[in-house]
């Protein structure tokens, strides 16, 4: 009894570790016997006839992945599809409804510019005949002048008296040269300072370009109709005013004063 008081400690540490030694005996045959239970993995040798990084002859393939969902969701977030904030959706383009006379209403889908259609261009011209000599060797030309003039509906002309070399109040011409008979001369050579070109009038046959055009529009919303419009003309459109800044032959061109902003509007 003794010997077991003295030495108490020491017989139980030595059953301590003989238990840890009986532990790490039992956990290396426990780690041993586990391959044996697990299935067959496929082999991974390197095949030295391939070289380095090669599958080993007879080592089975793996299935490719599949990954078309993925492919799919990633097409459609390098394609996103287009957002329209413009045309006939109310989303960022509310509709307007206008009351009619007879108490109805109207949905109108397009206001202001957007909603003018052109429904003609005319163009305008400006004409240079030639009328009369005044004869009795008087050296002067009687000229008829249009400016701005509808072919179809012509403006009553002005009439002027050319002499040869002399500036006309117009400003359009300048009388160079008189062919024939001074008295009744077979063509009159006119020179346009506006362009340096010299050009030619007979009795029957006068100078003409086209100058300007006007257009007649239609207002959709309103179904109004405004005739006649020229360039700088300031027109009304549901309260907001609108200037004609240009007309070519296919086409007009009409800014809101207020933000500047210009619109074409083609004639089809």
């Amino acid at each position: 009894m003794e010997f077991l008081k003295k030495h108490y400690e020491k017989i139980v540490l030595c059953v301590v570790l003989l238990g840890l030694a009986g532990a790490a005996i039992w956990m290396r045959m426990a780690v041993e016997r586990v391959p044996a239970s697990l299935p067959a993995a496929p082999s991974t040798e390197v095949s030295p006839r391939r070289g380095r990084g090669a599958r080993g002859e007879g080592a089975p393939t793996l299935a490719p992945l599949d990954l078309s969902t993925d492919q799919v969701a990633l097409a459609q977030m390098t394609n996103p599809p287009e957002i329209l904030l413009s045309g006939d959706h109310n989303l960022f383009n509310p509709v307007t409804w206008k009351k009619k006379s007879d108490g109805t209403f109207l949905k109108v889908v397009k206001i202001g510019p957007d909603a003018l259609v052109v429904t003609n261009i005319t163009k305008l011209y400006t004409v240079i005949a030639f009328d009369h000599a005044s004869g009795n060797g008087s050296g002067v030309y009687v000229m008829a002048i249009q400016q701005h003039s509808d072919l179809e509906h012509p403006r009553r002309p002005v009439v002027e008296y050319a002499k040869k070399d002399q500036k006309m109040k117009s400003g359009l011409y300048i009388l160079r040269d008189i062919k024939g008979d001074p008295d009744n001369p077979s063509e009159l050579d006119l020179e346009l300072p506006l362009t340096g070109e010299t050009v030619a009038v007979t009795k029957d046959k006068p100078y003409e370009w086209v100058d300007s055009f006007t257009a007649d529009l239609r207002y959709e919303p309103d179904a109004r109709t405004i005739p006649k419009v020229h360039v700088n003309e300031i027109i009304p459109l549901d309260g907001e005013q609108y200037k004609i800044i240009e007309i070519t032959t296919n086409a007009v061109r009409i800014q809101f004063i207020r933000t500047t902003k210009v619109t074409e509007i083609k004639w089809k």
